[in-house]
């Protein structure tokens, strides 16, 4: 007893209350259970009319408010403040914005659950719980509250459990969680869950129902008509709690979530997580609910709030974060469940890593190339540029990069330094010892203070700079009027014919290598039009000719080299090259100078050209390098730098204060693309360079990082396999495991044990929640079915089936999920044949980017269902999908199978693969 009197701390007063319940419910188990009896019913229907009698009083008070609302005006704000007004009236809009749907969620779901609590001195309080905290109700015995709040968990918690408030802390002893529905007859709640201490768990269909069985006295009935009239209260009221049938396809709506994803949701804003559980334990929706509660002010702490106010993210904090997921489909499907708990989700907020990617390499990033030229690459899937070890092994890839790259700058600096101290001019040499000595004192303390000392002469380097740069074009200029003079006098136009080489040229760049972009020139864009690009290709290629007679070495085939050979004798004579080779050394190393954080930053995806050129056939990279064709892995491998590089930089406080300045525009940049928060689902999908990237975009101090997932379900190459990677993308992730399976049936989530190997890294460890009658049917198996018609007809005998055993309810949610994508089509065909005489109807799911109807059947390829559900999943061809995908066929065949929570139907065309057939036990013929 002392032992259990100290456990967690628990005050005696409730470790007493604890023991006498259990003892209690010990020795009721051992005569055989506890029947509801005349006390229970009449407190269920007690809780019943007053809940109804509530939800009545929320709603029309929530639709007054909607009647009358306005919402707060500038004009609230006086005086007016210039510099702040923006912000402040953006402010209020958000609340406007919050009040507004904040009513219209009361007026159409006034509660989601009754909790009665009681505190230390055993004084009794309910509490109802809504989404959003209605005002203006409650007295000392009865309170409302917000779900987001603080005293919101008290719902998530079974009779026994507590929280902690000011002055001591509070003890759930009764809970019911309701469904509610305006009817026209008024307010019903759907399968509502009564719990209470000692009692047994009870479902109720309808409580308008429960109060029309106990409202009145049957005596005058007659015996047939009493029969039935316990009948149906007996269908009414289910000892434990129902499983729901899913008959669309979308996310749950959980409105209450259990006390361990409620824990995971509450968490602190500035939190990193990553939730990891087998499918159909509520990640997603934890997540979403998480995302829910930080942007409701109601559900921040005061904390929290300083956070939000103090972050230097671009957007406001209800637009401030981004969540990333595998695939189209699955975005779509998570928006809606937002939509559905009130959080606006455009395209700019759920994003898949593809679309994401291409618009940081393309907009934000010069890595991709564009019209205006941008970056150096072109990105194509199909480039078989990297080898198995990038896709096995791509934190070891990055490392070595980022490292060599780094020392790349730090020499290129060292050496510019040196040959500004070896310049003839005096007024560089004496520049160029400053700036080695800013460099030397300020990076052995740290990158950031190196480049923030460099940034401090910037204005002293682009004087010298500019200067130079004046010789030097001066010098290219006079070189560009003599060729065409002399072209002149015979009759030809040099430039023109530059010109059109340049055409020619442009069509053979799959066989020349492109050049780095040239130091030497200052940060402008490249021009868009042939003559501005004809002069800066012929001065690429002077300075080229007077490194080459310097240096005495010819060096690679590239376009500008292609130029120079072209030129020939037009380009600088002997005097001007001995002239410009060096100033052009004395020019290239002030440009290094000149905008150090645009060199450390911007100058990578060319630094990262060098690398793999570098490596061309070795660890990382093939033989077949095209000059600027790039894997979408060697993007993610290049942005993860740029963003590693950028944080690095903005943990110095003096960066972050002259962050405005131009020097530090590139670093700007960077964190207008920062969010508050970043959430990521199917993390393992997912590479660890490609998380790191997603983590890298959560904007300091807040980084808040929030991912989920299951490794069992890794249906991707790349995707991450262990912990321990995923440790490495946030060295503070914390790694939080929940195992209680909500979606499936017993027999399913034993086929789920199973076909994930409990021997793995990895095992699935699903736990049935309790209380909730878990049986339904055996998955289904059959082979020898090839034939697009053949595989209709056992489809449409399974669906009778199912249609048989629901009714009268409409069919659920289902999906069939082929091997390929060619095979959408052709199915769907077939069953809308087979299907016609059912009156039902089947649709071709294209490249996951259709969903169809909820009373259609929906046919899909294996890979785009990645976190969906459905009352029942058809798998068609698997014998098919395992000759196409040797390695991952199980992660699919699992990830398949656990999409449906009652009924499971397998087709193989031939035979069952062995990886299947293994279970055939877990398997009938029929249903």
């Amino acid at each position: 007893m002392a032992t259990l009197l100290s456990e967690n701390n628990i005050p005696r007063r409730r470790n007493l209350r604890w023991i006498s319940r259990y003892l209690v419910a010990s020795m009721t188990a051992e005569k055989g259970g506890v029947s509801l009896g005349a006390d229970r019913n009449n407190h269920i229907g007690e809780i019943a009319h007053q809940a109804l009698n509530i939800f009545e009083t929320v709603s029309v008070r929530a639709r007054d408010e909607l009647a009358r609302f306005r919402g707060p005006t500038a004009e609230s704000l006086a005086p007016l403040n210039t510099l702040t007004t923006e912000k402040a009236v953006a402010k209020l809009n958000e609340i406007g914005r919050e009040m507004l749907d904040g009513h219209q969620i009361l007026a159409r779901e006034p509660a989601i659950a009754r909790v009665v609590a009681i505190d230390e001195n055993d004084v009794q309080t309910t509490y109802y719980i809504s989404r959003f905290a209605p005002s203006g109700l409650g007295n000392d015995g009865l309170k409302f509250a917000s779900y987001n709040a603080r005293i919101g968990r008290l719902a998530s918690l079974r009779p026994g459990g507590y929280i902690d408030v000011p002055g001591g802390s509070l003890e759930v002893v009764d809970r019911a969680l309701f469904h509610a529905e305006s009817l026209p007859d008024g307010w019903d709640s759907r399968n509502t869950v009564f719990e209470a201490d000692g009692q047994k768990t009870v479902t109720v269909a309808s409580l308008l129902r429960l109060l029309a069985e106990t409202g009145g006295s049957n005596d005058a009935l007659d015996e047939i008509e009493r029969i039935l009239f316990a009948a149906e209260a007996d269908e009414n009221i289910t000892v434990g709690r129902k499983r729901g049938i899913i008959d669309k396809m979308q996310l749950r709506d959980q409105a209450v979530l259990d006390e361990f994803q409620d824990e995971i949701f509450r968490l602190p804003l500035d939190s990193q997580l990553l939730i990891l559980g087998p499918p159909g334990t509520g990640k997603t929706t934890t997540l979403i609910r998480r995302l829910g509660q930080k942007l409701d002010p109601h559900g921040l702490s005061d904390e929290e709030q300083e956070m939000v106010e103090a972050s230097p993210s671009a957007l406001p904090h209800g637009q401030s974060w981004i969540m990333f997921t595998p695939t189209d489909l699955l975005g779509q499907y998570i928006k809606e469940a937002f939509s559905r708990n009130n959080v606006p989700a455009s395209d700019l907020r759920i994003k898949t890593w593809t679309s994401h990617r291409k618009e940081l390499s393309r907009n934000h990033f010069p890595i991709l190339r564009t019209a205006n030229g941008g970056g150096p690459f072109i990105m194509k899937v199909s480039a078989a540029t990297i080898t198995d070890s990038a896709y096995e092994r791509p934190i070891d890839w990055f490392e070595q990069f980022y490292a060599e790259q780094d020392d790349e700058f730090w020499s290129g600096l060292d050496g510019a330094g040196n040959a500004l101290a070896d310049s003839s001019d005096e007024e560089v040499v004496r520049l160029g010892g400053r700036l080695s000595s800013a460099l030397g004192s300020a990076r052995s303390t740290s990158s950031a203070s190196a480049i923030y000392a460099l940034a401090a002469l910037n204005d002293d380097v682009r004087k010298v700079l500019g200067r130079v740069r004046s010789e030097v074009d001066s010098v290219l200029k006079a070189a560009l009027t003599r060729a065409q003079a002399k072209a002149r006098q015979g009759g030809d136009n040099f430039f023109e014919q530059l010109i059109s080489f340049l055409d020619k040229l442009d069509e053979q760049t799959d066989s020349i290598d492109d050049d780095l972009e040239d130091e030497e020139e200052d940060e402008e864009e490249r021009p868009t039009n042939k003559p501005a690009a004809a002069q800066r290709a012929y001065y690429a290629a002077l300075r080229l000719q007077a490194r080459r007679t310097r240096s005495r070495r010819r060096g690679a085939a590239t376009r500008t080299s292609a130029v120079l050979d072209w030129i020939g004798d037009r380009g600088l004579n002997e005097t001007e090259v001995a002239s410009l080779a060096e100033r052009l050394t004395v020019q290239l190393a002030l440009n290094r100078f000149s905008a150090p954080v645009r060199g450390y930053l911007n100058r990578i995806p060319a630094r990262y050209r060098t690398f793999r050129r570098a490596g061309r056939g070795g660890q990382w990279y093939s033989d077949q390098l095209v000059g600027r064709d790039i894997h979408p892995l060697e993007a993610d491998v290049i942005i993860l730098a740029m963003l590693r590089t950028a944080n690095s930089l903005l943990t110095d406080n003096r960066i972050k204060r002259n962050i405005e300045f131009p020097a530090y525009e590139a670093l700007k940049a960077v964190r207008e693309i920062q969010r508050n928060q970043i959430l990521v689902d199917e993390a393992p999908d997912f590479s660890p360079v490609q998380l790191a990237c997603m983590r890298g975009l959560a904007i300091a101090p807040i980084s808040s990082f929030f991912a989920c997932g299951d490794f069992n379900q890794r249906i991707t190459e790349w995707g991450s396999r262990s912990e321990e990677s995923l440790r490495w993308v946030e060295p503070g992730l914390k790694i939080q495991k929940i195992s209680i399976a909500y979606r499936q049936s017993r027999q399913l989530n034993d086929l789920a044990n199973a076909l994930a190997d409990p021997a793995s890294a990895n095992p699935a460890d699903a736990d049935l929640p309790v209380d909730v009658n878990n049986d339904a049917v055996a998955p289904v198996i059959t082979s020898g079915l090839s034939d697009p018609a053949d595989v209709a007809q056992w489809l449409s005998r399974r669906l009778s089936e199912i249609e048989r055993s629901v009714s009268p309810r409409p069919l659920p949610s289902i999906a069939v999920l082929v091997h390929e994508e060619a095979a959408v089509r052709p199915l769907a065909e077939a069953l809308n044949e087979i299907l016609e005489d059912q009156n039902l109807h089947a649709v071709a799911c294209v490249d996951g980017k259709i969903i169809g109807r909820d009373d259609e059947i929906r046919v899909f390829d294996v890979r785009h269902i990645k976190g969906l559900e459905f009352e029942a999943v058809f798998f068609v061809g698997v014998e098919e999908l395992a000759e196409a995908e040797p390695t991952l066929f199980e992660r699919y065949l699992y990830v398949g199978a656990t999409r449906a929570a009652t009924y499971l139907g397998v087709c193989a065309g031939t035979t069952v693969p062995p990886s299947l057939d293994r279970l055939r036990d877990h398997f009938s013929d029929h249903w």
